[in-house]
């Protein structure tokens, strides 16, 4: 959205899906995201604060460009991002736009009154974005799909990966992922492997876990 937003880069700052935005190539290419020291309501109903740094090396709409960033006390609701993280532009796949998300080490750390700790992963993940490519300035419509693998530590110490089986359904205009499989490995539970499939038809929380063949159902929280 940053990247797309044409008032931003004409005049060097401009608001954001939320954020105050400013944007300077002068030195090299940096955006700054931010969210304030407090709370700032988001279109897409997360709350945020902090900043993001992103750092380029050449224009994100030239192929092979690639953006470094960095999290100043970035949290979204109640969950602390840190780590590292680039997102590249991979180039046209199909004549769809294919973007690469590499995170080497992160680290989600709770903050509510439940949940206590963190947990550690690192990820590679590939985003094509399938639908709203044409109207670059409008989100509502953007739909990407989402593929690649993770692994990590979770907040019992207990070991995981996964792979995407089924690309997921990211759009833009609903919060949670519509579509698509993943298998989940946990080789230091009594349980050691399982899949995740969501629902494509509707926006919702509600997602469908098996396990050893039985069905499990659950709904994310806001995180």
């Amino acid at each position: 959205m940053v990247v797309s937003d044409s008032t931003l880069k004409n005049t060097g700052s401009d608001t954001v899906f939320g954020a105050q935005c400013t944007y300077q190539d002068t030195d090299g290419i940096v955006y700054v995201i931010d969210y304030l020291d407090y709370y700032t309501s988001c279109p897409d109903g997360k709350v945020r604060k902090g900043v993001i740094t992103a750092t380029l090396d050449k224009d994100f709409s030239e192929e092979g460009a690639v953006a470094t960033l960095n999290f100043d006390n970035y949290v979204v609701d109640d969950l602390m991002l840190s780590g590292g993280n680039t997102i590249s532009f991979f180039g046209y796949v199909q004549g769809i736009k294919a973007f690469t998300h590499e995170v080497p080490s992160g680290t989600l750390t709770f903050y509510d009154t439940v949940s206590h700790g963190s947990y550690s992963w690192s990820s590679s993940k590939q985003f094509s974005w399938v639908e709203g490519m044409s109207t670059p300035e409008y989100f509502d419509d953007d739909v990407f799909e989402i593929t690649g693998t993770s692994n990590g530590v979770d907040l019992y110490n207990a070991a995981f990966s996964t792979v995407i089986d089924e690309p997921l359904g990211d759009y833009f205009d609903c919060r949670w992922i519509r579509g698509g499989q993943v298998s989940i490995s946990t080789p230091g539970l009594d349980v050691q492997n399982g899949y995740i499939l969501y629902n494509p038809d509707s926006c919702t929380n509600l997602v469908e876990y098996y396990f050893n063949g039985n069905l499990f159902y659950d709904r994310f929280e806001q995180h």
